[in-house]
């Protein structure tokens, strides 16, 4: 429900009025706030908007009385389908917002069950949070009002009421989960959205599934795969490619296949098939009940004992025969048992350094390469850790970015990338020392020269700093006129600004030596360790390697942090 108005409304506690007579009334802003417990009964919700006119009459004829006060219908909050039992309902907390805002300072309910049923939270919102914040409360039918004088003899009244509500909220919870027990026992779905592949409608008291035209099909043709192919990716790759929408997707559109002109198709994975695989509503048997809510907090699921299941069979028509459910459970067995084989022991082969962890990315998407690390045992029973490394968009089918699988394992890539080291620092490799003395005077040699331009930009700046203060003083001595002091200032201010730009391009350049300082020294040490045959680390790839781009077909791209440009001029 919209905002009525908040025309004329000042912030605080109460604005004031000023009557025909001179006087002056009390204003409140008022919000008026209700709740129905189930949105299920279209006819049910009309009681809302009874409970917004029952809290608008009493206000009319409470203007009417002329107590000195005035009370202003600024916002009607709603909740529907919402327990009385706990207070985290959107349309309260947007209340409870408004109230802290200070647009807010009068609450209406129509009684006390409707702001709630939890005798404790009900209690502390009415006598301590409300009159902390300067809140009114009124609960129009129970004659219930903090701003009256004298309502103190009613507050036993209140307590009692909110004690009776908690008392309902807890019985009704109790009757409700029976309620909902017996319905399930009667084979009635009483989960929310249908399975994939079905419809819910009701048969007089009792919910039903029927099958989806729509997707019945796809459902079967689902079974049919992955007992072909024995594989859960290979199925989501065959349902991606047709362009399927997945299941959230079909309920959110009504479409069954996603329209060529959009680009935010998300795709089946592995575990949306696995799901319709393993649910036994595809053969007509409704499992219910496996989880519960509180009803003090509608968002903690509890997971029940599968002896507290509800299990109904031949509760709806199958979308798949008896033998075609058992055929597929045989293929998760196998995928189960198959992955349990390749689970090798790894005691004493630990996981080792990831030397390319921070340069290695796929050449096609630009994404990061993921390790791959595990033990394999050869046919003599040897063991060993490989290592491997591959892009996780590559020939996935939910993305495009990367149509081709794209992998490369350690020994390939070390097998490629050592023979490119030797041959872009042979001439390194030859003279190491001369290499070392050359490159650190080479550096140097420009950092004192940066310096020196530094220096140079600085002195600079000085003398236009006591030029303009030589000429400002000539300007108030009477000397020279104010426009020409404008015209040099205005100049003066044109030449210190190219001079602060050329300074801090210096000092931006004198960064930069001095990082490749350390990181030419860094790829030297790395350098001379791969000359003596220790083998590569992290540091020593990060020393003279920017980065490394790997392609389909085990192709690479190397960005060299330091490269044999430098050796330029040794002999």
């Amino acid at each position: 429900m919209g905002r009525i108005s908040k025309r004329g409304l000042a912030g605080g506690r109460a604005a004031g009025r000023r009557t025909e007579a001179g006087r002056v009334d009390r204003r409140y802003k008022a919000g008026i706030y209700a709740r129905l417990s189930s949105d299920q009964d279209i006819k049910k919700n009309e009681s809302v908007e009874v409970q917004v006119e029952i809290a608008k009459k009493y206000v009319e004829e409470y203007n009417r009385q002329k107590t000195g006060e005035v009370i202003e219908v600024v916002e009607c909050y709603t909740d529907l389908g919402k327990t009385g039992s706990n207070f985290e309902r959107e349309g309260f907390l947007r209340l409870l917002q408004d109230i802290r805002l200070g647009e807010i300072n009068c609450v209406i309910v129509k009684d006390l069950s409707r702001f709630g049923r939890n005798y404790l939270e009900a209690g502390n919102y009415i006598e301590k949070i409300f009159p902390f914040l300067g809140v009114r409360f009124i609960a129009a039918a129970d004659g219930f009002d903090t701003g009256k004088e004298g309502n103190e003899n009613k507050q036993m009244a209140s307590e009692i009421k909110n004690l009776v509500n908690d008392m309902y909220a807890k019985d009704f919870s109790k009757k409700a989960r029976l309620h909902l027990k017996q319905r399930r026992e009667e084979g009635s779905y009483v989960g929310g959205p249908p399975p994939y592949g079905y419809k819910a409608e009701w048969n007089g008291k009792c919910r039903v599934l029927l099958p989806d035209e729509n997707t019945e099909s796809i459902v079967r043709f689902i079974y049919e795969k992955f007992i072909e192919t024995e594989s859960y990716t290979a199925v989501a790759d065959e349902l991606n490619q047709r362009r399927i929408n997945p299941p959230y997707q079909y309920k959110k559109t009504k479409e069954v296949y996603h329209a060529a002109d959009e680009a935010d198709y998300k795709g089946w994975d592995k575990g949306s098939v696995e799901r319709i695989l393993k649910s036994e509503t595809y053969i007509g048997t409704l499992v219910q009940g496996k989880t519960s809510i509180t009803a003090r907090n509608e968002k903690n699921r509890i997971h029940k004992p599968e002896d507290d299941w509800v299990v109904t069979e031949g509760a709806h028509e199958p979308l798949v025969g008896e033998g075609l459910y058992r055929s597929a459970a045989e293929v998760r067995q196998r995928i189960k048992a198959r992955t349990a084989t390749h689970r090798h022991p790894t005691k004493g082969y630990p996981i080792g350094e990831n030397i390319f962890d921070n340069v290695l990315y796929c050449g096609v998407c630009g994404r990061k390469m993921t390790r791959n690390s595990y033990v394999k045992q050869y046919a003599d029973g040897e063991k060993a850790r490989l290592d491997g490394y591959f892009c996780l968009n590559g020939g996935q089918t939910k993305v495009t970015v990367c149509p081709e699988s794209n992998r490369i394992s350690k020994n390939e890539l070390l097998d490629i990338l050592l023979p490119l080291i030797r041959i872009e620092f042979n001439v390194f490799l030859n003279k190491p020392e001369r290499y070392m003395e050359y490159g650190k005077e080479q550096i140097a040699e420009k950092a004192r020269a940066t310096e020196a331009k530094i220096r140079e930009t600085e002195g600079k700046i000085r003398r236009f700093r006591e030029e303009e203060g030589s000429v400002y003083m000539d300007y108030r001595a009477g000397k020279i006129l104010q426009k020409d002091y404008v015209s040099f200032k205005m100049k003066q201010e044109d030449r210190l600004n190219e001079l602060k730009k050329q300074q801090q391009e210096w000092e931006k350049e004198k960064k930069a030596l001095d990082k490749l300082a350390a990181g030419y020294l860094k790829a030297i040490k790395a350098l001379l360790k791969l000359k003596s045959g220790e083998d590569l680390t992290k540091d020593m790839v990060e020393a003279f390697i920017s980065k490394i781009y790997v392609y389909p077909g085990k192709r690479i791209e190397v960005l060299f942090a330091v490269t044999s440009d430098n050796m330029e001029g040794v002999k």
